[in-house]
């Protein structure tokens, strides 16, 4: 009950749900085209922002002989944040040029989401890189959780699901016109 307790304490926790449920209380008011277009390029901007506030971490890191476990969570971070940077713009454009097939089928989209992949890996391989507790190594964990992953992965791909019936389902729930026809 004690790590109960701690939780409904924790400031960082209600402000974190506020921040991420906060969503939920605007978007009745505003239009989905332009709140998601609004909030790509905000995407994209924060984005690059972290990656710019980054830089002088991995110029540090890169100046180093050895490689080090914050550098490499720094490392990370910029990886991952110019992949979804990359992403970002790249699905701006994909929606404001009238969604073409080609650009999500295009190997610059598969570079920005392999930066996430790799910047995630990073992070979570940088053990002890803050507060010498975070990530924790528990390689055997990471392992179990990667092949899983993986297994998913060549599952997915090898049975090619139909997907139709689920993007059905989901239409009543999350689109603005779920009447209009595809």
């Amino acid at each position: 009950m004690t790590v109960l307790r701690d939780f409904t304490r924790s400031r960082t926790l209600w402000i974190g749900l506020l921040l991420m449920f906060g969503y939920w209380a605007v978007v009745p008011w505003v239009p989905i085209k332009p709140q998601n277009e609004f909030l790509r390029i905000g995407r994209t901007l924060v984005a690059i922002a972290v990656s710019i506030a980054f830089l002088p971490g991995i110029v540090k890191a890169l100046r180093t002989p050895w490689p080090s476990y914050s550098g490499q969570l720094i490392l990370g971070i910029v990886l991952s944040w110019f992949g979804v940077a990359g992403s970002a713009g790249w699905v701006l454009i994909w929606a404001s040029g009238g969604q073409p097939q080609w650009m999500l089928d295009s190997n610059i989209n598969g570079w920005f989401l392999w930066l996430q992949i790799l910047g995630g890996a990073l992070h979570l391989t940088a053990k002890h890189s803050v507060e010498d507790d975070i990530p924790r190594p528990n390689w055997i964990r990471l392992g179990i959780a990667v092949a899983i992953g993986v297994l998913i992965g060549i599952g997915f791909m090898a049975s090619a699901p139909d997907m139709h019936s689920l993007a059905g389902a989901l239409k009543p729930w999350f689109a603005e016109h779920p009447d209009v026809p595809d």
